[in-house]
This record gives C-alpha cells, sequence and structure tokens, in this order.
C-alpha cells in the first residue's frame, strides 16, 4: 500500500511532560512508598520521546512476531524482549502475568469499588481523575495502586484515548502483589496489540489519502 514517508502520520499519548510534573508533585511519605517498592527509576523518565515520529512509524511497519516483537529489515532482526523493557524502566523482573478478569463475584465487587475512586461525573476514568486520586492518598496501599495505575496509561501502555482501563485493577488490588508482577510481558502484549489495531485500522480507511491522515498508536514503543 502506498504510504507517504515524508511527514509522520502516528501520534501518540505517551507524555513524560506530564508525567515528570505530576511526580514532583509527591510528598516525602509519598516518595517513601516509592521508594519501599524500588519503583525510583520511575521517577526519572525523560523530557520527551528520544525517537523521530517518521522513525518511529518505519520502525513499527517492521515489525512482527507474536510473544515477542521483532524489528525485521533486509537480513536484519532484532527481537525485542521482557529483559530489555525491564532494563529500560528498572523493573524486579516480576513473573506474574497480569490477570484482566475474574470469576469470582467478591473480586469482581472488590474492582468495581476501586474504580469508583477514580470515575468522573462521566462515569469514566480520565487520566486526570487518577492523577487527583493518587496525589491526594499519602496511605501506602492506596497512593502505590493509584502510582501503578497512572503509570500504566501514562508510559507504559498508552492507548489512544487519555482513560484508564478497568481490567488492570484486577492485578493491581493486591498491592503486596505488585512487585511480582510481569510488566515487562505487559508491555510487549499491549504494543503488539496496539500495532496490530493501529495497522488493521489503517487498512480499512477508503483511500490512500485516508491512510495517510494522522492517526494515534499506543503502547510505549518510542522509549
Amino acid at each position: 500500500v502506498p504510504r507517504k514517508s515524508c511527514n509522520p502520520t502516528y501520534i501518540t499519548r505517551l507524555s513524560f511532560k506530564r508525567w515528570n510534573k505530576t511526580v514532583k508533585q509527591f510528598s516525602d511519605i509519598q516518595l517513601g512508598h516509592v521508594r519501599k517498592y524500588k519503583m525510583e527509576t520511575l521517577l526519572h523518565m525523560p523530557k520527551k520521546p528520544n525517537i523521530p515520529m517518521n522513525l518511529l512509524e518505519w520502525i513499527d511497519q517492521h515489525m512482527f512476531g507474536s510473544k515477542e516483537p521483532c524489528f525485521k529489515h533486509k537480513n536484519k532482526i532484532i527481537k525485542i524482549t521482557k529483559d530489555m523493557v525491564d532494563k529500560i524502566f528498572d523493573f524486579l523482573g516480576g513473573t506474574v502475568p497480569f490477570v484482566f478478569s475474574s470469576g469470582d463475584p467478591q473480586v469482581k465487587a472488590e474492582v468495581t469499588e476501586l474504580r469508583n475512586k477514580y470515575v468522573d461525573h462521566r462515569n469514566k476514568m480520565p487520566i486526570n481523575k487518577i492523577e487527583e486520586v493518587m496525589l491526594g492518598d499519602e496511605t501506602e496501599d492506596g497512593f502505590i495502586r493509584s502510582f501503578a495505575f497512572y503509570f500504566l496509561p501514562s508510559i507504559l501502555c498508552p492507548a489512544s484515548y487519555c482513560f484508564g482501563n478497568m481490567k488492570f485493577l484486577y492485578s493491581l488490588r493486591d498491592v503486596s502483589a505488585i512487585p511480582s508482577l510481569d510488566f515487562g510481558q505487559l508491555a510487549l502484549d499491549f504494543m503488539r496489540e496496539e500495532s496490530e489495531r493501529h495497522f488493521e485500522m489503517i487498512m480499512n480507511r477508503p483511500s490512500v489519502e485516508e491512510m495517510n491522515k494522522s492517526s494515534y498508536i499506543g503502547g510505549c514503543l518510542p522509549i
């Protein structure tokens, strides 16, 4: 399919500027919680993505693979692995997969109760509401859960919309288990799903002109 190469058509919701501005507002108590859970690296994100969006677009169009995405161009193959993601963010190397649902009525009720903390008057969970709840909570469990919940749509798994995703709360409800969660694999899976979703959306557009219009793509590939 003909695609222009001069100007980028990808847009990302990933926002280092907002993230860095927000974490500077943490109290000493909140910073203590971050240190206890060994998440200090997340307080020091870059000022902006290190990759031009047109290069990101070219890389994404050469990505393949299922569990571990691969970059392929001519005879070059580079695997993007969970270990790479863990190293970039200094994750603890957790291996417990994220779960996104439950058949247990008690768990469902607990997740619904957690969600209600973050919803606004429209019954949605905008990132700024999650930020508000996080900044106003100095309890260890409440703050760390909100910190992780804010980190996911802001940096690790930004989608094409500015809202939190209720499904993440199934794994974040037990704060003591957060260090064991596999954030690295979550990032890879989300990146692959967003790339496939974006490609399908582009291919369903009726003309080359429409294909070349800017559109949001999720995931943390710019990092």
